[in-house]
């Protein structure tokens, strides 16, 4: 049976290179005033720190080098609450163009929906994979016995694989300066993500590569999101603006985003 990577994994289930955009939850085609909030009227751009602090949803969506588009696939929910924290969701298959006529409460329903069938899709896979490793090595001779009993212990794991709503972590915000030590030179978004472990759980895995059998198949991790050049699309009657790569919604005329500068309080300098 083929043993797959986390990349590889990925692949499977429509997830590629990633990077970030972002609704509001007070709602996108024009209903509420977007993140930006009453800073929509103001000609500066909003740094990241603001940005972050307000309640708001954001995407990770894939190919950021060809832009936003209908059909571009959304990789992963962000859910800021305002208060410091970051709640992560994995979409099954979703798209820019599921986003459309959607307040920001629905999105949250639809981002929550996702990340459940996320989870079934890919228990689902590592079950029949478990099951095909039992069947083969059943028909194999006495020397692979404990391979046997380590694919049945697997193949109980993946079938006892429980979903569990994810949870809000705190996230932070670093920045390096440049050789003046004065400006900013590139910020990162840093914040606990999680994954579902199923297809990293095989019988191969854990006898060649020492791969534990965990307790839990959803696993939190640091991740982080590096900000790129401010940028503007619209799709449908809704405006993203942000970093390369990461957007949000926005009224009409918002004046952009940027980042953070070094005497920024709260942001961890180099």
């Amino acid at each position: 049976m083929k043993q797959y990577t986390r990349r590889e994994a990925l692949k499977l289930f429509g997830i590629g290179t990633v990077a970030v955009a972002g609704l509001g939850l007070t709602g996108c085609n024009g209903l509420g005033e977007g993140t930006g909030g009453g800073a929509q009227k103001s000609s500066e751009p909003m740094p990241a720190s603001r940005a972050f602090a307000q309640a708001s949803v954001w995407l990770e969506y894939n190919s950021p080098q060809d832009g936003i588009g209908k059909d571009v696939s959304i990789y992963r929910f962000l859910f800021f609450d305002g208060k410091g924290n970051v709640t992560t969701y994995l979409p099954a298959d979703a798209r820019f163009r599921d986003l459309k006529g959607l307040s920001g409460e629905e999105i949250v329903k639809f981002a929550t929906k996702q990340d459940k069938a996320r989870f079934e899709a890919e228990k689902k896979h590592a079950i029949e994979n478990a099951n095909e490793d039992v069947e083969n090595y059943q028909n194999l001779d006495s020397s692979f016995a404990e391979t046997l009993e380590l694919a049945k212990q697997v193949l109980a794991f993946e079938e006892a694989a429980q979903y569990s709503k994810p949870k809000a972590h705190p996230y932070t915000l670093e920045l390096e300066t440049d050789e003046s030590g004065n400006s900013t030179a590139s910020e990162k978004l840093r914040f606990k993500a999680r994954s579902f472990v199923c297809s990293d759980i095989t019988a191969y895995n854990v006898m060649e590569n020492n791969v534990e059998i965990p307790k839990s198949a959803i696993e939190t991790y640091d991740d982080d999101i590096e900000l790129g050049s401010a940028t503007t699309a619209t799709v449908y009657n809704t405006t993203f603006a942000g970093y390369a790569g990461l957007v949000t919604v926005v009224n009409e005329g918002f004046s952009g985003f940027t980042w953070d500068t070094p005497d920024t309080e709260g942001i961890e300098v180099d």
